[in-house]
């Protein structure tokens, strides 16, 4: 088979840019043709490892200043879509390009699957990639996060998809209801492996990751540890990652004077390894499309506290069992459930045991055969 990936912007750190990686990295492993567009570029190399087959394109690269299309185009702007799709998506010039070079990369696509990651590319797609493609949305969002003209220009481009996936059974049941038509499937990311280092439980150390942004609740999850603190003044927080958040989270870390035990981490290439530092996982979003750090998390052996937050967390963790899930946004649930897991030590390694065999559902091989028979099966439609 032939495959595109198309995706907003393959040198940045995020769930979808790993998620994507993971199925590109896992279909070049079994064979396939695969190639990943992304929308915009200005690093060197991508945060996460890409299997040597897969080809990469940047659709509009930055990397020296200047931008560049990647067919060197170099004529008059297209205005033709400019109408096509919700205010906003053309006010921006830098946007505009990046759209543009999407058409007209599209436009000469053929006899290949086209995996579009996100709204804006997905609309691009039901407009401008020829019908004779099969097109498939992969929804990394619930429904409910669609509002206003973007719902509607959603119903409008979904309905013209051979498929659309989705991440949780809640989020199918509700594209399947707005969706009759089209054909929805869940189908979880997979893990890039299950050959990872594991924690041994035995450091004083809670981890959590995620991109610095508001969603993510890390304000809160500091507050919460500083009540850990209090109980528990040899354990320590470490939190990987970046965002627009970061200058505000280091703050909120003097101002509890916690600087000794809350460490702001920044990125890391090797999540894994960091992971597998820490004897618990926390995760403090207020919603989550998947959770895949949380995942990545189990896959370690962490024992998880996790917000009860729609709608990923609830779908990957069975509370009580491989790990806790507290009330959304309660901060003091947060810092209970973490206190109680540093204070048990045979039920940590008891979820430990369990978030292990959890994860292992969710390895690469399986999600993968399930990705393989989607598009077996589109493509034999066609």
């Amino acid at each position: 088979m032939k495959l595109t990936y198309l995706i907003y912007n393959a040198f940045g750190v995020g769930g979808t840019v790993r998620t994507v990686f993971n199925q590109a990295n896992a279909m070049a492993e079994r064979g396939h043709d695969v190639e990943i567009a992304s929308m915009l570029r200005y690093h060197e190399e991508p945060p996460f490892d890409l299997d040597p087959r897969v080809t990469m394109t940047a659709l509009v690269d930055n990397r020296s200043g200047s931008y560049v299309d990647w067919d060197r185009y170099d004529g008059p702007e297209d205005t033709s879509w400019h109408e096509r799709f919700p205010a906003g998506v053309s006010k921006n010039a830098d946007s505009r390009r990046r759209i543009s070079a999407m058409i007209r990369f599209l436009r000469g696509l053929d006899d290949r699957i086209v995996i579009g990651t996100r709204p804006t590319i997905n609309l691009i797609v039901a407009e401008y990639a020829d019908p004779s493609l099969v097109r498939v949305v992969q929804e990394h969002a619930g429904l409910s996060t669609h509002k206003g003209e973007w719902r509607t220009a959603i119903d409008a481009a979904y309905i013209k998809m051979d498929a659309l996936v989705c991440l949780t059974e809640a989020d199918r049941a509700a594209y399947a209801e707005a969706f009759p038509e089209v054909r929805v499937e869940r189908i979880p990311n997979a893990l890039h492996s299950l050959d990872v280092p594991r924690s041994d439980l035995s450091r004083k150390q809670v981890v959590s990751a995620g991109r610095l942004d508001g969603n993510k609740g890390v304000d809160k999850l500091i507050a919460a540890f500083g009540q850990v603190v209090e109980a528990h003044p040899d354990w320590t927080l470490r939190i990987h990652g970046d965002g627009p958040e970061l200058d505000a989270l280091r703050k909120a870390v003097r101002t509890r004077h916690l600087y000794n035990h809350v460490f702001l981490m920044g990125s890391t290439r090797k999540l894994d390894e960091q992971l597998a530092k820490g004897s618990i996982f926390a995760m403090s979003s207020k919603s989550e499309g998947f959770g895949m750090v949380l995942l990545e998390a189990m896959n370690c052996g962490l024992p998880v506290v996790s917000f009860n937050c729609p709608v990923g967390p609830r779908e990957l963790v069975t509370d009580g069992v491989d790990g806790l899930l507290v009330p959304e946004l309660d901060v003091d649930a947060l810092a209970q459930g973490l206190i109680r897991l540093i204070e048990d030590e045979e039920l940590r390694r008891g979820f430990s045991r369990a978030a292990l065999q959890k994860a292992a559902e969710y390895g690469p091989d399986i999600v993968t055969k399930t990705w393989e028979q989607l598009y077996e099966d589109l493509s034999s439609a066609k």
